[in-house]
């Protein structure tokens, strides 16, 4: 049985990168692929505030980030690599 992810604290974030047109393109998207997390959009594409401010040049990237907002892994590796679990069990989680 898999476990609820909010019992070891944890929450998965996508980030989708793309231009203001795209919204509701990625809308039905997302919809239709009844994506799971708390999906978001940045909308300026590769100019996001987002974007610069985590030097994101290339994707997918996935971040781990504490509960106070620290970054803990810039370079995380995806939910679905086995290595994954290494390092959140590193982290205590």
């Amino acid at each position: 049985m898999k476990k609820n992810t909010t019992e070891k604290n944890i929450e998965f974030v996508s980030i989708s990168i793309d231009d203001k047109k795209d919204h509701e393109k990625w809308k039905k998207m997302v919809a239709d692929k009844e994506l799971k997390g708390i999906q978001l959009f940045a909308d300026n594409d590769w100019k996001s505030d987002f974007v610069k401010k985590y030097a994101i040049d290339g994707i997918p990237r996935f971040i781990l980030i504490d509960t106070e907002g620290k970054i803990v892994n810039a370079d995380a590796p995806r939910p679905s690599d086995t290595k994954l679990k290494e390092v959140l069990t590193e982290l205590g989680l």
